[in-house]
């Protein structure tokens, strides 16, 4: 069966993204070429530009499928039951300990900044997590003002410590930033009832 040209496009578009999260998680984003990812694909470097105006572009596609492969995890794993703090401290410590694989990690936490820029990179987090944790935290009791501002410091401080796992990853340093999370998950919940 003939396959059209759409579903051609579609299959190039993920070839070359998974390429391009393998080459961008072991190599970095300044150590991978356009060239490199286009060949690790299979496929002319034409082709690339034929789907992102550039690498940063590609870059934006990796990072957008690494926070909705992160989104799929989570939703399974975290679990739909539970106490909102438990479902927060759990859905947590899971990324946490995808930081220290590099295609999360170094992707969203140590490239994606500067890479994407600050505001950019922070709008692209915001869209994937900010909605789900203020839901969370309104289950667990918290009202007014003050929720969007909560479910802001939570996401902060899950980057902050995703950071350290990053650039140093180790079971006990995962152990040591999970606890740090969940200390401060008992706090906003406290906080918020």
């Amino acid at each position: 069966m003939r396959r059209t040209n759409e579903e051609r496009s579609r299959t190039t578009r993920h070839e070359l993204v998974e390429a391009a999260r393998r080459l961008f998680a072991e190599q970095g984003y300044a150590g991978t070429s356009l060239a490199q990812i286009a060949a690790a694909a299979g496929i002319t470097t034409g082709a690339v530009y034929h789907h992102w105006e550039n690498k940063q572009e590609l870059f934006y596609a990796v990072v957008e499928q690494v926070h909705a492969d992160l989104h799929r995890v989570l939703r399974s794993r975290s679990g739909g039951t539970g106490a909102p703090s438990d479902r927060l401290k759990a859905s947590g410590s899971i990324f946490l300990r995808r930081c220290a694989d590099p295609a999360v990690g170094r992707i969203l936490l140590v490239d994606g900044p500067s890479v994407l820029g600050q505001e950019r990179w922070r709008n692209l987090d915001e869209q994937w997590w900010r909605e789900p944790t203020v839901a969370l935290l309104r289950e667990a009791g918290s009202s007014g003002g003050g929720v969007e501002e909560l479910a802001v410091a939570l996401l902060g401080s899950l980057t902050a410590l995703g950071q350290e796992i990053a650039g140093a990853p180790g079971p006990a340093r995962i152990r040591r930033c999970q606890q740090v999370y969940r200390t401060l998950v008992d706090a906003v919940s406290g906080q918020a009832n």
